[in-house]
């Protein structure tokens, strides 16, 4: 869905993670098991896309990522932008405190 980022104007993604032995596995080439092609395929998507990052972020640092992974899930679309959050985001931006959310999160 590269082609879809840029048609709608995203030069600049920040892909977050709150699993740890994923985002390391794949920052540091280890290629070996049943995740090894989508590994690879996200790589050369790294390399490929200058200005996009993976960064790992804990759970419990940043709900809002964990509130859109869940909703990813429970969604049929490939897809799908927010160009306004849900009500239940802004819920849950209230309630954290954006500045201390954003020092906890560790880049690879």
């Amino acid at each position: 869905k590269r082609k879809d980022l840029r048609k709608q104007g995203y030069a600049e993604v920040i892909i977050q993670s709150n699993n740890l032995d994923n985002v390391i596995l794949i920052r540091e080439s280890k290629l070996n098991g049943p995740k090894s092609s989508l590994i690879r395929r996200i790589q050369q998507i790294l390399a490929f896309e200058e200005k996009w990052s993976l960064n790992y972020v804990p759970r419990e640092t940043n709900r809002v990522v964990d509130a859109f992974a869940k909703m990813a899930l429970i969604s049929d679309e490939i897809l799908h932008m927010f160009e306004k959050p849900s009500l239940e985001i802004k819920e849950i931006l209230k309630e954290d405190c954006t500045f201390d959310n954003l020092s906890m999160t560790y880049s690879m």
